[in-house]
């Protein structure tokens, strides 16, 4: 009886023994590259011998086995893993191509964060390929009826159709979440730039049926190219485009009033060519900056831009919206003010921290409730001229973005974990402090002083 419960023992020690782990490591020396996507691989040049993977896939990550070596874990567009067993030397050579890559490319890094890799979204690929259906297709295609009865039928067929089309793109087809971002926000910016070109360079009293087919076209064409375009893209360089589009576009809309051109109602189309060139230039060029930018620029970094773009736009429109006879002037300022944002934002958080799209999100609840409250405040001391409105919305919109930051408190872009009990936000040299705890002390009426915001020097 002793022999056998021995026996057991040294079987279950054996068992212990053999379990064999897994750890994730990095494929750079930077410890920056947790994984690598399709458009990771074309970016950084790997080619075999070095990279052992062909044929497509989705991610890819490495893992150091405790038996010793190294596996490459490979997920392939149809759901299967596929391992591979590296030996040192392996590994030595492509963590060497990758740094090179990362020096000769963008002198940083050009990966997301683990969390942010790019991934199969089928699901949502369909989902917004349907609402789009119902809400910009369908009514362009309805809108070739010149009955009502007719024009419903139209509406409801091409919606019920979508969605076999739709699915079955989506079955055959790989889609990633670039792809599927970049398609929803193709059909709504390709619709747009149709119509504006229409106007632009149509001729006059064209009919609406033109308008729709143009549209449809334009919607229809802009999905499609979002989708390829977004092939080659990671997620970064997706947001990117879409926000260098809009922020480009609405440059080129402010260097026009600027220059007064937007005060000759005869220079209307031109202005629709324009802004539609300076948003297609932005789409085009806005993948670049993730790429050059010698720090780390997630998805989750660019979201905030547009965040930093409002509040300068406000900062500098508001001493100068009472004047009306120079209206170049607050043109001027509020364009240069919007710039004056978007580099302040960059400079402040993009290059200090790296932000997640939760990270962002926060940043942009905070900025929005902000602004809410500036405008409480304006209507509550009435009467107030328009400047004032605006300084409080804009000052509000300020606070609440730099306590939105508190409140994310996003790792630093050096890798360090910002202190959750120091919650300080930069910006240059400046440190400001937020105090959740106070905030909530003062509005609980708490006697005594409750410091929320700190700013030091």
């Amino acid at each position: 009886m002793i022999r056998a419960a021995f026996l057991l023992l040294v079987l279950a020690g054996m068992r212990l023994d053999a379990q064999i782990v897994e750890t994730p490591v990095s494929f750079d020396s930077a410890a920056k590259v947790r994984s690598l996507t399709p458009a990771l691989v074309a970016r950084f040049e790997l080619r075999p011998p070095v990279w052992p993977v062909e044929g497509d896939f989705v991610e890819a990550r490495l893992y150091a086995v405790s038996t010793g070596g190294k596996v490459l874990s490979v997920e392939r567009t149809n759901g299967q893993l596929e391992r591979y067993m590296l030996a040192e030397e392996q590994v030595a050579a492509l963590r060497e191509a990758i740094d090179s890559g990362m020096v000769a490319r963008t002198g940083s890094v050009v990966a997301e964060r683990p969390t942010e890799t790019a991934d199969v979204s089928r699901g949502a690929f369909a989902r917004n390929q349907m609402i789009l259906s119902a809400a910009v297709y369908g009514p362009l295609i309805a809108s070739f009826a010149d009955e009502g009865e007719t024009a419903t039928a139209l509406y409801l067929l091409s919606v019920g159709a979508s969605f076999f089309v739709v699915n079955n793109v989506s079955k055959t087809t790989r889609v990633t979440s670039v792809q599927n971002g970049l398609a929803t926000d193709g059909a709504i910016r390709g619709y747009a730039a149709a119509s504006a070109l229409l106007f632009a360079f149509g001729g006059e009293n064209l009919h609406r049926k033109t308008y729709s087919a143009l549209g449809l076209a334009g919607a229809l064409g802009g999905s499609m190219a979002g989708f390829n375009y977004g092939r080659r893209l990671t997620d970064s360089e997706g947001q990117s485009a879409r926000k260098a589009s809009t922020l480009a576009a609405a440059t080129t809309f402010g260097v026009l009033g600027a220059t007064g051109v937007l005060e000759s109602r005869d220079q209307e189309r031109f202005v629709a060519a324009a802004v539609v060139a300076g948003g297609f230039a932005g789409y085009l060029i806005g993948p670049v900056y993730p790429r050059s930018a010698r720090y780390s620029v997630t998805a989750g970094d660019v979201r905030l831009l547009p965040v930093g773009a409002l509040i300068g736009l406000g900062a500098g429109a508001a001493p100068f919206l009472g004047i009306r006879d120079d209206s170049p002037i607050l043109w001027t300022t509020a364009t240069a003010g919007m710039l004056a944002g978007i580099a302040l934002m960059d400079g402040a958080w993009v290059r200090r921290y790296d932000h997640d799209n939760v990270d962002a999100t926060l940043i942009g609840l905070g900025t929005l409730a902000g602004g809410l409250m500036g405008g409480a405040v304006a209507i509550l001391v009435r009467p107030i001229e328009e400047q004032g409105v605006v300084a409080l919305l804009t000052g509000g919109s300020l606070l609440g973005a730099f306590a939105g930051q508190a409140v994310a408190n996003p790792p630093l872009a050096r890798g360090g974990e910002a202190s959750n009990a120091d919650r300080s936000v930069f910006l240059g040299t400046a440190r400001l402090q937020f105090d959740p705890a106070a905030l909530a002390l003062t509005a609980g009426r708490v006697p005594g002083s409750h410091p929320i915001l700190r700013l030091r020097f």
